[in-house]
């Protein structure tokens, strides 16, 4: 009987079976579920005419599996147990970021009774590949997943094939790791970038029908220029405003849009514009000021008014400066040693009580008061 159920399944094999991946090797197999009821292992079987050997990667239906059991297998085909790789991890060596597909459990079912075994709270036991790269992987070494940081305690390579790690959960290095992405020590070996791009012409504009702006952006990492850099432009209503990747804006028909650049490897690094498509200009003037956002205590630095009229820049007008405390309060934590049309410098009190605190300079149109743009500064330290 059972050698009748096994030419059987060989048959649906042949016939039935589902082209999949082993290893990254196109194959055909026929796969269904392990047991009857769902369950949180998400386990199969497969079946396949080529060898297998536990510890393969099966892709299947857009999901990544693991062969987890040992092989059966008769004289037509190869059988075992495979389960779903639920996270992906990222394991690094020294700014060598690695990322592998695992299996992480916080219990697990008995073979033998089919009881629930829990493990202690804050460990975790995690599956992998036995592979070269994953051999690397020593005791003490961190690793996040779900946002949470874990330490390996114990590695286990009794099953040929699979590496099976034992981790405790362990305290954020907020200095070192990238918590939102699950890099543990990510900031210990990379730059942090704080990127900032900005559209010079203003928050708003008018463009004549069939007529052409030009956005000047700017971008910025942790305050320094930025050349040549990748932005990708889109418009909310192609039809009234449209836009190249050169940031030439031309309207199309009288109405409005929103034009929004955004950094193509970092695109939620954005700014945005409204730009109104119009049969005839009227002046409607915005300023854009430029200059670092931070000064050191007892230090300067400048800044300088960009004044645009409907997005394209002019330089008939000039503007008033002034500054106050972020908060309103008095003194004022420094003062404007000269200014011109234009262009002004900020010098910073030099007081220690003054740290990580915050100034604006207010830059206003001469010729329309209401016309005005800040800038924040924070105070830092000297040293």
């Amino acid at each position: 009987m059972t050698r009748s159920i096994e030419t059987m399944m060989d048959f649906f094999l042949r016939e039935k079976g589902e082209l999949i991946h082993i290893n990254g090797v196109q194959q055909r197999a026929l796969i269904r579920d392990a047991v009857d009821k769902i369950q949180a292992s998400n386990e199969k079987i497969i079946r396949a005419t080529t060898l297998l050997h536990t510890g393969n990667f099966i892709d299947y239906r857009n999901e990544r599996y693991l062969i987890t059991s040992e092989i059966d297998h008769n004289e037509q085909s190869y059988r075992s147990r495979i389960r779903k790789c639920n996270y992906s991890i990222a394991f690094n060596w020294n700014g060598n970021v690695k990322w592998f597909d695992t299996i992480v459990e916080g219990k697990s079912f008995s073979v033998d009774t089919g009881s629930v075994i829990s493990f202690p709270d804050g460990k975790i036991q995690v599956y992998l590949q036995d592979n070269a790269d994953t051999r690397a992987i020593t005791l003490s070494q961190r690793f996040y997943n779900t946002h949470q940081p874990f330490k390996v305690e114990g590695i286990d390579r009794t099953v040929n094939g699979i590496i099976k790690l034992s981790c405790v959960l362990v305290f954020i290095s907020t200095s070192d790791d990238d918590v939102e992405n699950n890099i543990a020590d990510r900031w210990k070996y990379e730059v942090v970038h704080t990127y900032a791009l900005t559209i010079d012409n203003g928050t708003e504009a008018n463009v004549l029908i069939n007529d052409i702006l030009l956005l000047n952006c700017a971008v910025t990492d942790d305050g320094d220029p930025i050349s040549n850099p990748s932005i990708t432009f889109s418009s909310s209503d192609p039809n009234v405003v449209s836009v190249d990747n050169q940031g030439k804006v031309m309207g199309i028909e009288v109405g409005q849009a929103t034009i929004t650049a955004r950094l193509t490897y970092h695109p939620t690094v954005q700014a945005t514009i409204q730009i109104t498509t119009v049969e005839s200009l009227t002046q409607t003037y915005t300023l854009y000021l430029t200059g670092n956002p931070t000064i050191k205590v007892g230090q300067s630095a400048s800044y300088v008014s960009q004044i645009y009229d409907n997005g394209t820049e002019v330089f008939d007008q000039s503007v008033q400066w002034s500054l106050q405390n972020q908060d309103n309060s008095t003194p004022i934590m420094g003062n404007i040693t000269a200014s011109t049309g234009n262009s002004a410098t900020v010098k910073a009190g030099n007081n220690s009580n003054y740290y990580n605190k915050y100034i604006v300079v207010t830059a206003t149109l001469t010729n329309d008061p209401a016309i005005t743009m800040d800038k924040t500064i924070q105070l830092k330290s000297i040293l």
